[in-house]
């Protein structure tokens, strides 16, 4: 199995104008790692989805995703925000995990990898770490999920 999340998928200090162009730039960011078989489709399901409920958390951490045939390999992307967006009526946004994952997996990865990356920014050591970050490496090594 390919690794979620690669370097290329990564970006720190992202300049977006509000969460849709937020999406988009990570959205991209798979697409490039050959991953998406639809990019306008992949957009579809996770505007869908955040019309039902926006994927923010809490922590300033958005988790937006979308489960779709568009999606040809599991993906995670990372952004932290250079200015933080709004994301839902209630909530600004500044760290965004965006997960990709195929219909036909959907189920059982996308939990877990939605599993795994909450009980991550649960921890304050970690949000501490996102926002201290300097290097994509750094970012690579604190997102290692176990996705079988």
């Amino acid at each position: 199995m390919c690794n979620l999340i690669t370097k290329d998928m990564i970006v720190l200090d992202l300049e977006a104008k509000d969460k849709q162009d937020t999406i988009q730039k990570l959205a991209r960011l798979i697409e490039k790692e050959n991953r998406l078989n639809e990019f306008d489709g992949f957009i579809e399901q996770v505007n869908i989805r955040e019309n039902q409920f926006p994927t923010s958390v809490g922590f300033s951490v958005a988790i937006p995703h979308g489960k779709t045939n568009s999606v040809k390999t599991a993906a995670l992307a990372f952004a932290r925000l250079k200015n933080e967006v709004k994301w839902s009526d209630e909530e600004n946004t500044k760290y965004i995990f965006l997960i990709a994952v195929p219909e036909e997996a959907a189920g059982n990865q996308h939990l877990k990898i939605l599993a795994q990356i909450s009980r991550k920014i649960m921890r304050e050591e970690f949000r501490n770490q996102l926002e201290q970050v300097s290097s994509i490496d750094e970012v690579l090594e604190m997102l290692s999920l176990e996705v079988n």
